[in-house]
């Protein structure tokens, strides 16, 4: 009996442990992708993985039309950018004051230039940021 109990509170242990590496995964991920996008945006550049994120959600749109709602590209970037000042508004994660203002004001200017721009613009600004880097090298 006591060698069944020890089995099952190691078992219990091992999951525990493995939900906690895996939460702290996800959340690392996470804090991970926020930081890259809005690097990504300060350095004049639209963030990658939201550019396959909304295409990938535009070809499924496409490929189901009778959807309810159907978010434009130019609105989805957008609302992709107010989450992240969202984000940086409350994150802890700042030396100083200047360092969080200095961050959050290039984050607006650029959720202004976009919402005036379509999104064959917006993508195509990042095409040609992709050529030229790529030209660079």
């Amino acid at each position: 009996m006591g060698f069944y109990l020890l089995i099952l509170v190691i078992a219990f242990a091992l999951v525990v442990f493995s939900i906690t590496v895996y939460t702290r995964r996800v959340a690392d991920s996470a804090l991970t992708d926020q930081f890259r996008a809005a690097e990504s945006i300060t350095n004049g550049r639209f963030p990658e993985k939201w550019l396959k994120q909304i295409n990938r959600r535009l070809a499924i749109q496409r490929l189901l039309p009778f959807q309810k709602f159907k978010a434009s590209e130019t609105g989805q970037s957008l609302r992709k950018i107010n989450r992240l000042i969202q984000f940086f508004e409350k994150s802890p994660f700042f030396e100083n004051a200047e360092a969080r203002d200095l961050l959050l004001s290039q984050l607006k200017e650029t959720r202004q230039r976009w919402s005036a721009m379509t999104w064959e613009q917006i993508e195509s600004e990042y095409r040609n940021e992709q050529l030229e880097s790529a030209r660079g090298d």
